[in-house]
C-alpha cells in the first residue's frame, strides 16, 4: 500500500540504511528505494529516536555557542518538539502501549544522559548530524548523517551515535560493525586523521561502547560497503523476507508474505484503516 508520487532514491547513493534495508528484506527495499513510495505509517520507536536527537544535538549546540542549557530547558523542548511534531501517522506497533508510555521514557533516557554523560563531557564537538559523502567507484556513492564528531580532551577524534533502542547492539552483527565505523573512516579522511574511535551511546543503558578505526581498518570497511552496495545495485530478485520486523513495516498491508503477530499489529491496522478511508491515494504494487 505505498503512497505514489515520492522520487527514488538516486541509484548511486547509497546509505548505510539502503543496505540494510536490502539485508532485511529485498521487497521493501525495492518499494522504498527504487519505486520511491512512502511507508503509510511511521513507529512510535522511529518517532522517539528522531525527537530525542534533535534535543541532543540542540543540548551540544548550545553548549559550543553559548552555554551548557539546562535541564529543564531540555526536557520543555523535548515536550514541545514531541507534541509539535505528532501527528497520524505515527503509531504504535505494540498492542497495550501508548504514545504517552514513549515521551516519559524519552524523559527518562535525557535526563540520565544530561546528569552523567553531559554533565560530566569536555569534548569538543567538531559536527552535529554532519552529511558524510565518499566516492567508491562510478556508481556507487557512500552517504550518511553522523549524529555527532568530535574531539577529546587529548584531541582525537571521534565520531559517536546515539541508540534509542531497548537493547545494546553486539560489534560482531551487521549494523553495529559498521554503520558507526563506516562514519568515522568517513571523518577521518574528511579531517586528515589517521585513527578514531567510533562508538555507539545507548540511551536507555547510559553506556557508550567504542571501537578503534585505524587507515587500514577505515579501507577495509569502505571496500566491504562498496561489495555490498553493489550487490544491492546489481540486484534482481527482491522476494519478501517475513519475519518480526514485519509489524514495523509501512508496506505490510499489501505484502504478500508479511506476518504481523497479534500483538504487534498497531501498524497493519493503521495501514489499512487509512487504506479504506482514502484508497485513491495507494497503489498495489506487484515485483
Amino acid at each position: 500500500m505505498p503512497e505514489t508520487g515520492n522520487a527514488p532514491t538516486p541509484r548511486n547513493q547509497f546509505s548505510f540504511s539502503r543496505v540494510k534495508s536490502y539485508h532485511q528484506c529485498p521487497l521493501r527495499y525495492r518499494y522504498r528505494y527504487l519505486k520511491g513510495f512512502k511507508e503509510v505509517f511511521r513507529s512510535i520507536e522511529s518517532y522517539l529516536g528522531s525527537v530525542v536527537h534533535d534535543v541532543l544535538e540542540w543540548m551540544y549546540t548550545e553548549r559550543e555557542q553559548r552555554e551548557s542549557p539546562s535541564l529543564e530547558a531540555a526536557l520543555q523542548l523535548l515536550a514541545d518538539r514531541w507534541a509539535d511534531g505528532f501527528n497520524d501517522e505515527i503509531t504504535v506497533i505494540r498492542s497495550g502501549d501508548c504514545a504517552d508510555s514513549y515521551l516519559v521514557t524519552g524523559r527518562e533516557m535525557l535526563e540520565r544522559f544530561y546528569r552523567s554523560t553531559f554533565h560530566r563531557d569536555r569534548s569538543q564537538t567538531v559536527a552535529l548530524e554532519q552529511r558524510l559523502n565518499h566516492t567508491l567507484s562510478d556508481d556507487i556513492v557512500f552517504t550518511g548523517f553522523a549524529d555527532r564528531i568530535g574531539r577529546t580532551e587529548t584531541g582525537r577524534l571521534f565520531v559517536v551515535d546515539y541508540k534509542t533502542s531497548k537493547k545494546e547492539g553486539d560489534p560482531s552483527e551487521f549494523s553495529e560493525g559498521l554503520q558507526a565505523p563506516l562514519y568515522a573512516a568517513c571523518a577521518m579522511r574528511k579531517n586528515g586523521e589517521v585513527e578514531a574511535l567510533a562508538g555507539y551511546h545507548y540511551l536507555r543503558h547510559e553506556s557508550t561502547r567504542w571501537q578503534s578505526v585505524d587507515a587500514a581498518r577505515a579501507g577495509e570497511l569502505l571496500d566491504r560497503f562498496h561489495q555490498l552496495a553493489r550487490n544491492v545495485n546489481s540486484a534482481t530478485d527482491f522476494e519478501p523476507r517475513p519475519g518480526i520486523l514485519c509489524a514495523w513495516c509501512g508496506f505490510n498491508a499489501i505484502c504478500p508474505a508479511a506476518e504481523v503477530p497479534a500483538a504487534f499489529s498497531g501498524g497493519l491496522e493503521k495501514a489499512r484503516e487509512i487504506n479504506n478511508r482514502t484508497p485513491s491515494l495507494f497503489e498495489v504494487d506487484s515485483q
